[in-house]
């Protein structure tokens, strides 16, 4: 560290000195005076710091829960100084600061704060991936994905159904080479970033523009965001994502055609009218499981009424 001599301590690396310093302070404790030989530089990191004092011509440690104390009220008030900073500059920014919300104006400020929480994980990533898209890197794994990956960063994503009949999204999910444990819903509520269940952040576009033909499209002209930090409402969302986690169905068993050759024959029957049971028996398992599958396949197409499941999966080219 800048204006620290040799290597860093141990014991006082809160207190930013050097190894030497911390030698020092631990020699002043048990012989005041610390002998006849003083290191002038380490006697000034310490008491840049707080931990020794200057008494009669010599020098003495200041006993260690003293200099602690101090040293927390200092960087108590500094804490305070920042976010007095923070709260001053958000305005200027654009940003709307009130406990453990933050509303982010601006699809360019948005971009950026997801951009941050997103950089800052440490652990695990969760992520609600749905329309709308602001970059022309759609369809593309984000070099800031990448680099979390591979310091470690776990991903979990949850891609909205619609979002996957994208060819580019579908293909960037399919070549994603292990960057991601990747599921898809047939709604996603919300597009979102988690990291570590510390922070989150929710994009909410706004707007519309005109379409070549003069009506209005889907497409947003601007977004704000909302950053949550640690909070009840932060829980919330966790148990948010983890409910539609468990409900969503991988899309690497999209590809595999034992999953959908046993889907095929199960939506074929329920296309003759059977009943759980006779399926059941006509599949040669039981009849809970019939119901399971059945299940995914309504969250995977969507679709309430069982007639509806033969239609969805018809337009996939499934039966």
């Amino acid at each position: 560290m800048d204006g620290v001599a040799g290597s860093q301590s141990e014991y006082l690396a809160p207190f930013e000195v050097s190894r030497a310093a911390e030698e020092l302070y631990g020699e002043l404790l048990r012989t005041p005076g610390g002998g006849d030989r003083i290191d002038h530089d380490a006697v000034a990191e310490l008491t840049r710091v707080g931990l020794v004092r200057a008494e009669d011509g010599g020098v003495v440690a200041v006993p260690v829960r003293l200099a602690v104390e101090r040293w927390v009220i200092e960087q108590e008030a500094r804490i305070r100084r920042a976010r007095l900073a923070a709260s001053h500059y958000a305005s200027i920014q654009g940003t709307t600061s009130g406990g453990f919300l933050e509303v982010i104006r601006g699809i360019d400020q948005a971009r950026e704060a997801m951009h941050q929480v997103e950089t800052g994980a440490e652990r695990e990533v969760l992520c609600f991936d749905r329309a709308p898209y602001f970059s022309q890197r759609k369809g593309t794994i984000s070099p800031v994905q990448e680099a979390a990956t591979h310091r470690g960063v776990k991903y979990r994503v949850v891609y909205q159904q619609a979002v996957l009949e994208d060819p580019l999204i579908m293909a960037a999910v399919r070549n994603s080479n292990g960057l991601e444990e990747a599921r898809t819903y047939p709604d996603v509520p919300v597009r979102m970033i988690i990291a570590d269940e510390e922070r989150a952040l929710l994009l909410l576009p706004y707007g519309s523009t005109p379409g070549t033909d003069g009506a209005r499209t889907d497409d947003p002209v601007d977004a704000d965001a909302v950053l949550v930090h640690p909070s009840t409402l932060l829980e919330a969302l966790v148990r948010l994502f983890d409910s539609i986690w468990s409900l969503a169905v991988p899309i690497s068993s999209l590809d595999d055609s034992s999953w959908a050759d046993e889907h095929r024959q199960l939506l074929q029957l329920l296309a003759t009218g059977l009943t759980d049971a006779s399926i059941a028996r006509e599949l040669g398992v039981s009849e809970r499981t019939v119901q399971r599958r059945i299940n995914r396949l309504h969250q995977l197409l969507g679709a309430s009424p069982r007639f509806l499941l033969g239609v969805q999966a018809a337009k996939r080219g499934w039966i």
